[in-house]
């Protein structure tokens, strides 16, 4: 007895049929490779690139546009900061050493003010010196001429001849009290003070703080004489 075949029902035929295709396109992507250099920029999607994706070291300096670019934890950041202020330190040690120069403490412990420089007068307490020399024929008067540098802050207050031992108020050559011009013979010949005066208005004046002119009047042949003064500021 021969046995009939029953048709697939159409449920079985359109499964079969979604069947194939699937197994179709599967096999079709699988077999078939994507052609090179067909995958550019229009056929990825929006952050489809992700850091994960990125091989390390794959993106160069050269690669990176640095305009704009801002970097939170630079690496070497805290290094630069300590050059920095390595820097500042030096300029720090600099400081400090134009505070001592300033303060003259590697110039013998002597204060600035007590050295001379353009403007400057006398300080209190140093004591300036110097020499004189003049001559005149018979019967002439000589003049000799100081000139006080540093100026004095003010004229001296008396001023005194001394052509032997010291006094109490010029004790000797280089030396002298506070305020007093002191001149110190030292050698004379054919000649006897006359007068030390103003180096402005001769001897209608006193010495002042700029100067003096100690005037000598020549009692017989030439004559000639040199000595030294010394004023103390006060």
């Amino acid at each position: 007895m021969k046995r009939r075949l029953r048709a697939p029902s159409p449920a079985l035929v359109i499964s079969l049929i979604a069947l194939f295709i699937a197994l179709g396109g599967t096999s079709f992507a699988a077999v078939n490779a994507l052609p090179k250099n067909s995958v550019g920029s229009k056929q990825l999607k929006k952050n489809a690139v992700t850091g994960v994706k990125i091989k390390n070291k794959a993106v160069t300096a050269s690669k990176i546009n640095t305009t704009g670019l801002t970097v939170p934890n630079a690496l070497h950041a805290t290094s630069a900061d300590l050059a920095t202020n390595a820097t500042k330190a030096t300029n720090a040690t600099n400081a400090t050493n134009a505070t001592n120069a300033t303060n003259s403490s590697e110039l013998g412990g002597i204060a600035a003010a007590h050295y001379t420089r353009p403007g400057a007068t006398l300080a209190s307490g140093d004591t300036e010196t110097g020499v004189y020399g003049a001559d005149a024929g018979t019967g002439g008067l000589a003049v000799a001429a100081i000139t006080f540098v540093p100026k004095l802050a003010a004229a001296p207050s008396a001023s005194e001849y001394v052509s032997g031992a010291g006094t109490a108020t010029c004790p000797g050559p280089g030396q002298a009290s506070a305020g007093r011009l002191c001149v110190y013979e030292g050698f004379i010949n054919a000649m006897t003070l006359d007068n030390i005066c103003s180096p402005v208005q001769a001897c209608g004046g006193l010495p002042t703080a700029d100067g003096a002119e100690v005037y000598f009047n020549s009692s017989g042949g030439a004559g000639n004489t040199v000595g030294t003064w010394a004023y103390r500021a006060p």
